[in-house]
C-alpha cells in the first residue's frame, strides 16, 4: 500500500474518484512536464471551503467574540503559515507529485506549495466525498489549533499602513510590480508600496500577496521610527 492509500485510508476516503485527489496533489512544475491538470483550479476551490468551515467552527466556538476579533481569528488560521503546518500533518509533501525542477529545488518543504497543495486536497475531497468528510478532516488537522496560539498570528500590515495614511492624508496607496524573477512554478515578486510617486517600501516574496505585506511592513517601520 503506497503512502496516498494509507492516507486515504485514514479518514476513509472513497477511492472511486481517485484521478480528482490526484490532481489536487499535482504541482505545475509536473502538470507541465507531463501534460496533465494542476491542482491550480481545486485550490481555488479548496480555499473556499476551508475559509467556510474555519469561519463556522469561530462562530459556534467563541460565541462571545465580536465580529472583527472573528476576522482576525480566521486570518491567523487560515494562512499559508497555518496550511503549511496542516499540510505537514497530513503528510501532503509525501505524496505530492513535483516537477524535476521543483523537487530539486525543495518544493516538497516549501510552504507556499504545501499551502496549495493542502487546499487542493480539501477541495477534491468535498467534490469526491463531500462536506462532512471535509470538516472530518479539518475536526483533526485545523480546528485542534485554532486559539492555542500554535501558528503564528497573521499581522496585516496593509490595513495598518492603509488606517495610518488614511489618517494623514486621503491620497491612495498604489502596490506596483516592479520584478518578477523565475519559472512559473517559483517565481519571486518585487512589490514597492507607493503614495502620491513616493515609495515607501520594497518587498520580496514568493507570492504578489507575501510581497505587498513585506513592502507595507517596512513602510509602517521607517514611519513609526
Amino acid at each position: 500500500m503506497n503512502k496516498l492509500d494509507n492516507l486515504l485510508d485514514k479518514y476513509n476516503i472513497k477511492k472511486d474518484q481517485i484521478a480528482v485527489i490526484e490532481e489536487a496533489l499535482t504541482h505545475s512544475s509536473y502538470a507541465n512536464e507531463h501534460n496533465t491538470k494542476s491542482n491550480e483550479r481545486l485550490e481555488f476551490l479548496g480555499d473556499a471551503v476551508l475559509s467556510v468551515l474555519v469561519t463556522e467552527f469561530i462562530y459556534n466556538e467563541f460565541p462571545t467574540l465580536p465580529e472583527g476579533k472573528m476576522t482576525k481569528l480566521r486570518a491567523t488560521y487560515v494562512c499559508e503559515d497555518a496550511n503549511y503546518i496542516y499540510a505537514q500533518k497530513l503528510g501532503i509533501s509525501e505524496v505530492l507529485r513535483l516537477g524535476h525542477g521543483e523537487e530539486l529545488g525543495g518544493g516538497r518543504t516549501r510552504a507556499a506549495v504545501l499551502n496549495d497543495a493542502f487546499e487542493a486536497f480539501l477541495g477534491a475531497i468535498y467534490l469526491t466525498n463531500g462536506l462532512d468528510k471535509v470538516k472530518e478532516i479539518l475536526i483533526d488537522v485545523v480546528f485542534p489549533h485554532i486559539g492555542k496560539d500554535i501558528v503564528k498570528p497573521f499581522v496585516d500590515y496593509k490595513s495598518r499602513l492603509q488606517e495610518y495614511i488614511q489618517a494623514e492624508t486621503r491620497q491612495a496607496l498604489t502596490y506596483r510590480v516592479d520584478n518578477i524573477v523565475g519559472p512559473p512554478h517559483n517565481r519571486t515578486f518585487t512589490i514597492s508600496v507607493v503614495l502620491d510617486g513616493i515609495k515607501l517600501g520594497e518587498g520580496v516574496g514568493k507570492s504578489k500577496k507575501d510581497a505587498e505585506q513585506l513592502a507595507a511592513k517596512k513602510a509602517l517601520e521607517k514611519m513609526v521610527k
